[in-house]
């Protein structure tokens, strides 16, 4: 997988250097004359304003157009009030389930420093969807869940402004979901929660889970001095999450299965896939030390051997015993985290040799190489579209699925339950995340500490929809990635 490094990002990392080296001249200076109090004073100012200002991981640049070419979207111009402030519906209710404003933005000198974001408000619904910090250019703002009532449509943006003459509302009709079955693909124990807790604890779901997830066990060491006795722990911990969790929210034991292969391993597998593989950090050769959990079988229990061929063939017999009629899955170009990214590629295999054929596939993106800031504001605020700003890809059609307050704390709940993200803050972090809400009136998730909780916990979650014969007739993906 080779690296690809936005020249947006080589700019902000090159401004970063020139801005370091600036403070360490400066602070050499003062050191040299004997100021220790104005160096000590200028060290903390730097400090503070670069966690409350710099510290925003955005490995593009925010001032450039979202670009995405949308095949299902039926486009409308809205007709804005007098004063630009909100629009008529003119669109047939009850056709469309999601809804996209796509719009240009433009910061004001406050969203350089203060998020930006825009309210929606129609018939007693209000929702808020966050910008990044200097957002300018096209974006895409989530009013699906205000286009039913035929009542006008609000639209306020605090921290920036909007060109309403240019907007344009992307309708979108995708079919329902009654009676018809889902497969969610989950890299790891807890992207199925992340990414699709709502959509798949509301309808006929299973979930296989690829891995394990045992590399990066080192808060189990302290419980063993052997570090392969600690990432077993972890592994076993995080199968035991996959099995166990999704049946708090409703799904059935037999509806769920881990797979048991390594962390990290996919893509060595991938291109060597006749080869046997051991995990990298566990030192177990035997994909069935992860299965034991289980309620269901599989073929290849009978020797579980670690093997890209093998995980095919696993996945060929999870979708010919579920018959799904929706398998949700990573992106590969929006998520190419390496299991992320191979874990569809090896669904994509599967599906070329399945005696069942699903109709559809959704697409989440738990790991964006554009940003781990995304979903931008706090959480119960709204998701949108992934932050995109090269080349353009092509999207089949957007489902924005909508979340009752209950159904989001039952998610916040489910993410709670999950050993990974249970590791405690660094101090740092801390720190950063305590100036920012001081001082910039960025609220604490108060559910958890880790990042997900913020991001995971929406009034809707999002997935790009195409159907399974678009998927397979398209090659494998390029990846980008970023240092």
């Amino acid at each position: 997988m080779s690296k690809k490094i936005s020249a947006d990002y080589k700019r902000q990392k090159q401004r970063a250097a020139i801005r370091l080296a600036i403070a360490g001249l400066m602070s050499l200076l003062l050191l040299i004359n004997g100021q220790f109090v104005l160096l000590s004073a200028l060290l903390s100012a730097l400090f503070i304003v670069n966690e409350l200002f710099l510290a925003d991981h955005i490995f593009y640049d925010p001032g450039g157009d979202y670009r995405y070419r949308f095949d299902a979207a039926f486009a409308v111009r809205p007709e804005w009030s007098a004063d630009g402030s909100s629009f008529n519906p003119s669109w047939e209710k009850g056709k469309y389930d999601t809804a996209l404003l796509a719009v240009n933005v433009q910061h004001s000198w406050l969203g350089k420093f203060l998020d930006p974001h825009i309210k929606i408000k129609s018939s007693g619904i209000e929702r808020t969807q966050y910008l990044e910090r200097s957002a300018s250019g096209l974006r895409y703002i989530n009013i699906s869940e205000v286009i039913e009532s035929g009542d006008p449509i609000s639209i306020e943006p605090i921290h920036c402004q909007i060109q309403a003459g240019s907007a344009e509302v992307l309708l979108f009709s995708n079919p329902l979901l009654n009676n018809k079955k889902l497969l969610v693909i989950a890299p790891h124990a807890d992207d199925a929660e992340i990414a699709a807790f709502g959509l798949y604890s509301s309808n006929d779901s299973s979930i296989v889970t690829i891995t394990a997830g045992e590399v990066g066990a080192n808060k189990y060491e302290s419980r063993y001095t052997d570090a392969k006795q600690a990432s077993l722990l972890k592994g076993r911990l995080r199968a035991w999450d996959s099995i166990a969790i999704p049946q708090w929210a409703g799904l059935k034991s037999d509806s769920v299965i881990q797979l048991g292969y390594f962390c990290l391993r996919l893509k060595a597998m991938h291109d060597s896939p006749k080869e046997v593989f051991v995990s990298k950090t566990s030192g177990v050769t035997d994909t069935r030390v992860f299965r034991e959990f289980n309620e269901q079988t599989l073929a290849s229990d009978q020797h579980g051997t670690a093997s890209w061929n093998t995980l095919v063939i696993d996945l060929v017999e999870c979708i010919e015993r579920v018959k799904p009629d929706v398998i949700v899955m990573p992106h590969q170009q929006l998520d190419p985290h390496q299991d992320h990214y191979y874990s569809t590629e090896a669904v994509k295999q599967a599906l070329s040799q399945t005696a069942h054929k699903a109709t559809d596939v959704y697409f989440y993106a738990n790991h964006l190489v554009s940003s781990d800031m995304f979903p931008f504001g706090p959480v119960h605020t709204l998701a949108s579209i992934y932050p995109n700003t090269e080349n353009y890809l092509d999207i089949g059609s957007v489902v924005s699925v909508p979340m009752s307050l209950v159904k989001q704390k039952d998610k916040a709940a489910a993410l709670a339950m999950m050993h990974d993200l249970q590791t405690p803050l660094r101090l740092k972090k801390k720190i950063r995340f305590k100036l920012q809400e001081w001082f910039i009136a960025r609220s604490r998730c108060l559910y958890g500490e880790d990042e997900y909780f913020r991001k995971a916990i929406r009034s809707n979650e999002l997935f790009f929809q195409e159907s399974v014969s678009t998927f397979l007739a398209n090659g494998e993906k390029p990846v980008k990635t970023h240092d």
